[in-house]
């Protein structure tokens, strides 16, 4: 894992698996298609992209994590763009991709291992809101699953995380 760029955060707390952090703004790649609310052309789109599928025919380095994000319409994925082109992000091809800027800002986090489930996701989520209430922030986002291996790594290898953008009270 320690191969791949990942976004620049301080950690100002952590306490029982749980973490607030300050994200540094960083620029993504999203893929959101409402045709396809469970994204599941997203990550082979995002795949064709960084493999040069852009209007500057680039391969991209691949980066961590892969962030979902679940709208009220459906839900997004979006790969983070390496720091080396943040000035100028290749224009993607695919008319469902679009490059964004990830804002600054604060995020709640926890962090849990091996493969994802419906079930195992919405207890994180649960986990996080409480803890996020308990600590008497307010919630400013949706929530956001985040990845950072690839199918093929050992369930007990895997690092997951739920995140959610948060405000201070």
């Amino acid at each position: 894992m320690s191969q791949y760029e990942t976004p620049d955060y301080d950690v100002l707390e952590k306490e029982n698996g749980f973490e607030l952090r300050k994200y540094r703004q960083f620029y993504i790649v999203a893929y959101d298609n409402r045709k396809d609310r469970n994204v599941n052309r997203g990550f082979r789109t995002l795949f064709k992209y960084i493999s040069s599928e852009n209007e500057d025919n680039e391969k991209i380095s691949m980066t961590v994590p892969v962030i979902q994000e679940e709208t009220e319409e459906n839900r997004k994925m979006a790969f983070v763009a390496p720091k080396a082109y943040w000035d100028r992000v290749p224009v993607p091809k695919d008319p469902n991709l679009k490059v964004e800027r990830f804002e600054e800002g604060l995020f709640a986090v926890v962090r849990f291992s091996g493969n994802r489930s419906e079930t195992k996701e919405q207890s994180m989520k649960n986990r996080l809101e409480k803890w996020v209430a308990d600590k008497g922030l307010i919630k400013a986002s949706t929530f956001m699953l985040v990845s950072y291996n690839g199918p093929f790594t050992l369930p007990l290898f895997k690092r997951n995380e739920s995140w959610v953008r948060v405000t201070e009270a």
